[in-house]
């Protein structure tokens, strides 16, 4: 199998979308997943199923060979985002925080057997990265350091990737409040199109300058607070002009539509429950060069 990734938007030819069967107990392992345990709004599994469905189709339609995970028996496998990344033709296997989720990684096993074992990378023990935090834009590899992705992931990254300009940017980790809390850089930001992006900028610890210089204010989509809540930046672009975006998310449809993207809109809020949306569900394999 040949992989390449080299953005977030150039044409997706293969990619891994999870899986939502055989979820196993709930785990409560940050602030959104523990909020709607507690007010008895956690999303069943057939709500969940039917949404990646609908998040398939519209992949499918546009022609994009779509793998999925092997079923793991009382395994959560939705978010296969963070359970590994492809950049430029390296496979990089993440290396997890959080015990239950290493368990995810044995589901991808029948697909890495299709690529060659040299371009698969595995990070060192004192490294913490989930792909969640890793976008990848060109000469450039962001890196949002959170409670999942330490330091020492940007640093290895960078010795990985000498051609590219890695940045690591902290973000605002609050265990105790869903609402501040940022799991992921891609919950607080994602290019889109060519050179536009969507940004929470009160998720970044400090002022992001480098992404402020190379996405002026005319190619940004600010969200507020709740928006960020209900996950706007966790979109996904099939294509510089598709973007694949929760049915609910009016504004930044008609914010998407006015800038000429093709808007898809599936049904994805249940799955928002869980701490992540639609690029946390995709792991893609290979983007047209």
């Amino acid at each position: 199998m040949n992989l390449y990734v080299n953005n977030e938007t150039a044409p997706l030819e293969a990619v891994v979308l999870g899986i939502g069967t055989d979820r196993g107990t709930p785990r409560a392992i940050n602030p959104t997943i523990r909020q709607h345990l507690q007010n008895n709004t956690y999303p069943t599994t057939k709500e969940i199923c039917r949404e990646i469905k609908d998040f398939e189709m519209a992949l499918r339609v546009n022609g994009v060979e779509v793998y999925r995970p092997e079923n793991l028996d009382g395994v959560e496998q939705i978010f296969t985002r963070d359970i590994g990344f492809v950049i430029e033709d390296k496979f990089m296997v993440s290396k997890m925080k959080h015990k239950e989720r290493k368990e995810e990684f044995a589901g991808l096993h029948k697909i890495l057997e299709q690529v060659n074992k040299d371009n698969i990378i595995r990070f060192p023990d004192d490294v913490l990265v989930e792909g969640g935090d890793v976008i990848v834009w060109n000469d450039y590899i962001f890196i949002g350091i959170t409670a999942r992705t330490n330091k020492e992931g940007v640093a290895f990254l960078q010795e990985q990737f000498p051609n590219k300009k890695v940045i690591g940017f902290p973000l605002t980790v609050d265990q105790d409040n869903a609402a501040k809390h940022i799991l992921h850089l891609d919950c607080a930001f994602q290019p889109i199109g060519t050179d536009e992006a969507i940004i929470y900028l009160d998720g970044f610890k400090n002022s992001p300058t480098e992404l402020l210089e190379l996405f002026p204010e005319k190619k940004r989509i600010h969200v507020n607070m709740e928006q960020k809540i209900k996950m706007f930046p966790n979109v996904f672009s099939i294509s510089p002009s598709k973007i694949v975006i929760e049915k609910g998310f009016v504004e930044l449809r008609d914010e998407l539509l006015k800038r000429n993207f093709e808007v898809y809109e599936v049904n994805y809020k249940e799955t928002s429950k869980l701490g992540g949306l639609l690029r946390c569900s995709t792991l893609p394999l290979r983007r047209r060069k």
